[in-house]
This record gives C-alpha cells, structure tokens and sequence, in this order.
C-alpha cells in the first residue's frame, strides 16, 4: 500500500429532501476538492455515488486533482442500501485491479443522508451490514454515518456503523468540514501511529457533532 494515501468515497443522498439542501451540498462538496489539491503532502483520490431511486456512480477512484467538482439534482425516494451496497461492490473491484504497491493505505467511505432507507431493491439491511463488517475487519476501511435533520438512529443501528455524526440542516456544511479535516491530517501523517491519531480524531469530531445535535434539538438519539 501507497503511504499517506487516503482514498475518500461520499455516498451522497439526492432524494427528494434534500433539495433545500441544494446549495450545501454543492458548496461543501466543492470546497472539500478545493483544499484537498493545496495539500502538499500524501495523496487523495476520491469515488462518489449519488443514490435516489436509483444509485448513479459519478466516478470512482479518481485523483482528487482531476475532479472539477459536483453536479447536484434532489429528487425521488432513498435507496440508501443500494447506494452503500453498489459503492462498497464497486470500490472492492478497483481495488483488487490494481497492484498492491498502489492501494490507498485508507478508505473512508462517508455516507450523507437526511432521510431513512425506503425504495432499495438489490440489498438490504443485513446484506449490506455483512459487507460494512467485512470491510472493516479484513480490510480496515472507515465508514462514517452522517445524518441530517433525523430524530433516529436505526438505519445507522441496522448498518452496524459504528461512527456516526448528526447535525441540523443548517449546519450540514460542518459534515464536510469535518471530512475534508481527517482527509488532510491523514495525508500529513508520518507513522502509522499518527494514522490512527486521525481516525481517533475523526470518532471524537463526529461524537462531538452529535452532542451538539442533540442539544440543539433538545432530543436524544437512539
């Protein structure tokens, strides 16, 4: 595997809900790609997959320094499994096609949602939950569960994510904040040990997010 190599895959909702989300979406995305190439150190690439009734795989693995950024339409339902399902398939095939020498030294997989699974068709729940599981126990990849405007944790419960941030939607822009932050220390990293600072850092921002949700919204969420 590349040393400070990050590969970062957004899974990214564009159901009907999210349209207000419009704007933050594109902006946040955007600005992500924009930093990434001012940083010097490491290497990034990036695959995203957009998922409504139906999953649209916009590139894959592709260097963060070719991307000119996101093109961004809400509608239809949340087939979120298949999203999920069809990104862990299809990264797992590029991956295997190339030499190992040249494999990120790290996936993080993100998936961006503000509704609940309700139009998948080709996985479910458990098959879905059987594939996160794998990938992080075989091959260390990092999925993170960020939520907006939910009251609810099943879905992210029924997935076995085990790192998850909530937030309001006006405060969706602090997803990618936090995502393009541990993408840039992870890049900057000089061990293997200051690898894993950044994921630790990465579980306590999403923790902390959540904490701040919940104030907010004067809920609790299970």
């Amino acid at each position: 595997m590349k040393d400070n190599f990050i590969h970062v895959c957004f899974i990214i909702d564009s159901s009907g809900s999210m349209w207000h989300s419009t704007d933050d979406v594109i902006g946040g995305f955007n600005r992500t790609i924009k930093e990434q190439k001012d940083v010097k150190n490491g290497k990034c690439s990036v695959s995203l997959f957009k998922f409504n009734d139906k999953v649209e795989e916009v590139y894959l693995g592709k260097d963060v320094n070719e991307i000119d950024g996101i093109e961004y339409k809400a509608g239809g339902c949340t087939a979120m499994n298949d999203g999920i399902g069809t990104a862990i398939t299809k990264i797992g095939e590029w991956l295997s096609n190339m030499e190992e020498s040249e494999r990120p030294s790290k996936n993080l997989i993100v998936i961006m949602t503000d509704g609940q699974e309700n139009a998948s068709k080709e996985y479910s729940f458990s098959s879905v939950k059987d594939m996160i599981k794998h990938q992080e126990e075989k091959y260390d990849w990092t999925f993170v569960y960020m939520g907006t405007d939910l009251t609810s944790m099943d879905d992210v419960n029924k997935l076995g994510i085990k790192m998850s941030a909530f937030s309001s939607r006006r405060s969706l822009a602090s997803n990618y904040n936090v995502v393009n932050e541990a993408t840039t220390m992870y890049r900057n990293c000089d061990s293997v040990l200051s690898s894993q600072v950044t994921m630790d850092w990465l579980s306590d921002a999403t923790c902390r997010m959540s904490a701040e949700y919940e104030k907010e919204r004067g809920i609790k969420l299970s």
